[in-house]
C-alpha cells in the first residue's frame, strides 16, 4: 500500500465557504482518483509558525499558529 499526503488550504468565498471549500477537495479527489489514489480523508494539524529577528531588529516578525490541512490518498 502506499499512500500521499497532499496539502490542501481550499478557497473560501463569503457567501456559502463550505460550498467552495466542498468543491475544491472534490476536485482535488477527482485528479488523484484520474490517477489510481483512493481519498482517504483531510488531517487538520495545529502547528507555530517561527517568527524572523529580522535585520538588528527591523523587519522582525512574531511567531504565529497556524492551521494546516493536509489531503491524504493510498494506493494499493
Amino acid at each position: 500500500m502506499q499512500y500521499k499526503a497532499i496539502g490542501f488550504d481550499p478557497s473560501a468565498s463569503r457567501g456559502d465557504p463550505a460550498s467552495s471549500a466542498a468543491s475544491d477537495l472534490q476536485s482535488l479527489m477527482m485528479t488523484q482518483a484520474s490517477d489510481g489514489w483512493e481519498f482517504v480523508g483531510v488531517q487538520n494539524h495545529s502547528t507555530t509558525v517561527p517568527g524572523t529577528s529580522g535585520c538588528f531588529g527591523f523587519g522582525a516578525t512574531s511567531p504565529y499558529q497556524t492551521t494546516l490541512s493536509i489531503a491524504v490518498f493510498r494506493k494499493s
